[in-house]
């Protein structure tokens, strides 16, 4: 007769439990170290490009790559975060707006920013910033299509009173009033139009520069000239 050993199981299952407990632990800490690491990372290049934007002086290669690297670094330990994401999709922002590169690479490292923002839009869909760094981007690639509207009206319908939303939907949306697509442009422009009043109402000065850099008084006038704010425009 076979006698089962249920002290021996008993003994076995506990020491898995606990080397199953203790790897889970590990885990964590391994986690959390890799958090901070790549957080203090994020940080340092955050206010790296931050001081790009000041200065305004052409980037250099190195440099850029430097925070590429960087923020690679922090990718790798906290993969796919939609924060070091959109830190990528700056970084080749700035080095399309700073860089020493060719008009290609300029391309290029647009179409990289976009992506970058693109994902980034998947996994926190209800970020409006996000919305209207897309809205950016594809302005500066001259893509005025069915995404760039989208970007448009998530922006806007996400964060209505964000400044940094009201000043991009302003600046591209009065920029490219012309180029809206066929398909889309109305409602486009009916978007744009809602913005800036209610810019007028936070950021007048702002919304007033970007209406006379573009040219759009009697745009303004035509299209609110039921608006008390756009009445300014039609003297």
């Amino acid at each position: 007769m076979t006698f089962i050993n249920f002290q021996s199981i008993s003994l076995n299952f506990h020491k898995v439990l606990v080397t199953g407990i203790m790897v889970f632990v590990l885990w964590l800490i391994f986690i959390a170290a890799s958090w901070g690491i790549a957080d203090f990372v994020a940080r340092e290049v955050r206010y790296e490009t931050a001081q790009w934007q000041k200065k305004s002086e052409p980037l250099k290669t190195g440099i850029w790559k430097s925070a590429q690297a960087s923020i690679n670094l922090t990718r790798v330990l906290e993969a796919g975060h939609p924060d070091f994401l959109e830190d990528m999709a700056g970084v080749h922002f700035y080095l399309y707006r700073y860089g020493i590169i060719t008009p290609a690479e300029k391309v290029m490292a647009l179409q990289q920013s976009l992506d970058y923002y693109l994902k980034v839009a998947k996994r926190q869909p209800s970020s409006a910033l996000t919305h209207a760094n897309i809205a950016l981007v594809k302005y500066y690639l001259r893509e005025y299509d069915a995404q760039f509207l989208k970007a448009l009206e998530n922006a806007t319908s996400l964060g209505p009173w964000e400044p940094f939303v009201q000043k991009v939907v302003a600046e591209v949306g009065l920029a490219a009033w012309y180029s809206f697509p066929k398909q889309g442009r109305e409602n486009g422009r009916k978007i744009v139009l809602a913005n800036v009043e209610r810019g007028m109402l936070r950021q007048a000065k702002l919304m007033t520069r970007l209406i006379k850099k573009y040219h759009r008084e009697k745009v303004m006038c035509v299209y609110g000239m039921q608006k008390a704010v756009f009445a300014v425009f039609c003297w």
